[in-house]
């Protein structure tokens, strides 16, 4: 998952030539020079990290879905991230991490 013009898109569904003239924004590019994204770093402390195969993309979709939706609840947060499969949890980690970045309180 990328940012193109500022919306998450799975890079896998579209083609280099479509991008022209686009802005597009990977994982690499939300890092500040110094110190993580909000995400990045609610994600760190609620252990939403695991094998790593999906967390750029959760990540990506994350930011996107907060930008959009900033108070979504845990189902929306859920329903928003879907697409993204991770292989290890049952993914509640990964919600109480969007939570905590979007600065809504933290389910238990």
């Amino acid at each position: 998952t990328v940012h193109v013009d500022g919306r998450a898109v799975k890079s896998c569904n579209v083609l280099a030539v479509q991008m022209a003239g686009a802005e597009v924004t990977t994982i690499e590019g939300i890092t500040p020079a110094e110190g993580m994204h909000p995400m990045q770093a609610a994600f760190k402390a609620c252990h939403g990290l695991q094998c790593g195969f999906c967390t750029p993309g959760m990540v990506m979709s994350a930011i996107d879905l907060v930008q959009h939706h900033p108070h979504a609840t845990d189902t929306q947060i859920r329903e928003g991230l879907e697409g993204n499969l991770c292989r290890c949890t049952g993914y509640h980690n990964i919600v109480r991490a969007v939570l905590a970045a979007a600065g809504d309180e933290v389910s238990a």
